[in-house]
């Protein structure tokens, strides 16, 4: 579904709830805010009363890992090192959350995902399948990123967007990031050229420019994201049609309110969003490309306004070693991607069908299997 107003959050069934950082620690960074977390889970726990579901995607196993050794054990931004306190850190953050859910009579379950799982199409199906499976064991799934393997995600420090692909995963109806912020705020600039904060806004289309403009990088030191990150997990989850808030995690009561339309943090809407199922949802919850399709100003607008499939006589240039059923991205002449889908010939015969028109297709490659180098049906637009 598509939120477009507060009061439209009590509707939503299947709540996608990420943690920050800097919510979970305390303000000296030496451990968890157990006030704060307590509240958390006691909120998470009257979600699941109101018969909803609820899927958390969890920083802090870096974090707490770091309050657990000291400093002169670790060597600040080496990747081994932080794969190494992840590992140390996620089993004591999964024990935090089986104590407090207990108080409750619920269970909770690890799930750590990384990129290859929703890469591929099959070990995607088998993570939706699992996560579904736990819901309705009345399981609530906490879903880290696999970060002991994964140094994509150390290094660009990206929860947010996990938090988003997981909405296309479990078929979420809304994302709400929780954060030591109260939502986003308009900028402005002093003389000097510093930032300078206005008024909270209460909503806004997460597909807006200007929220990009005015999202800064992380300050705390903590979390590896700034509002940036979270903008762009809203834009992603936006592609499939969820809704995002933004909202300040250390406030008691904070997703009952959000639940009961408070005019609490940033909602961002999807505005005119299409629905998208089967293959298309695996496509815009984070499939990863593996080759590139040019194309000319033409193929865009059709691809974009028509909703058209890709024709080689659009395509510029092709780039990639890739197979026939692989993901690929669509690009303009600029470079700049627009959408993503699969590829119908592989990457050489691609290359042999630029400029073509469909009937020189059998001629160039002696054989035919669509008038297209990628089909509409297998194809999502991307932002």
């Amino acid at each position: 579904m598509s939120v477009s107003a507060r009061g439209e959050l009590s509707t939503c069934r299947r709540w996608v709830i990420k943690l920050g950082s800097n919510v979970l620690l305390r303000k000296d960074r030496k451990g968890v805010d157990r006030v704060v977390f307590a509240s958390l889970v006691e909120d998470v726990v009257w979600l699941l009363e109101q018969g909803c579901e609820v899927t958390i995607v969890s920083s802090g196993a870096v974090a707490l890992g770091k309050s657990l050794i000291p400093a002169e054990r670790y060597k600040r931004g080496d990747i081994p090192v932080l794969q190494a306190l992840a590992a140390l850190g996620q089993p004591h953050l999964l024990r935090l959350y089986d104590e407090e859910f207990a108080h409750y009579q619920r269970l909770v379950a690890q799930v750590l995902l990384s990129r290859g799982d929703l890469d591929d199409r099959k070990r995607y199906l088998n993570a939706r399948h699992a996560l579904h499976r736990l819901q309705a064991m009345g399981v609530v799934p906490i879903i880290n990123e696999n970060d002991t393997v994964a140094t994509e995600e150390l290094r660009f420090g990206d929860n947010d967007q996990l938090a988003a692909m997981a909405c296309g995963v479990v078929g979420g109806d809304v994302l709400v990031i929780l954060s030591d912020v109260d939502g986003v705020f308009d900028v402005s600039h002093d003389e000097s050229g510093g930032r300078v904060f206005g008024d909270r806004i209460g909503q806004a289309g997460a597909l807006d420019e200007y929220l990009m403009q005015i999202a800064g990088p992380s300050v705390s030191g903590v979390g590896t994201g700034g509002m940036s990150t979270k903008i762009l997990a809203a834009r992603k989850a936006a592609t499939f049609g969820v809704s995002t808030m933004i909202a300040p995690g250390k406030r008691q009561g904070v997703l009952r309110a959000l639940y009961e339309g408070a005019d609490v943090g940033t909602l961002l809407t999807v505005d005119g969003a299409k629905d998208v199922t089967g293959k298309k949802v695996w496509l815009s919850a984070g499939a990863m490309p593996v080759g590139r399709i040019i194309c000319d100003a033409g193929a865009c607008q059709a691809v974009m306004e028509k909703g058209a499939s890709v024709l080689p006589v659009g395509v510029l240039g092709v780039d990639g070693d890739f197979t026939e059923g692989d993901v690929i991205e669509l690009v303009n002449q600029a470079g700049e991607r627009f959408a993503v889908g699969l590829a119908v010939y592989d990457g050489e015969s691609t290359r042999r069908l630029v400029g073509a028109h469909t009937e020189e297709i059998m001629e160039r490659l002696g054989y035919h299997v669509l008038d297209c180098v990628v089909h509409r049906d297998n194809l999502v637009i991307s932002t």
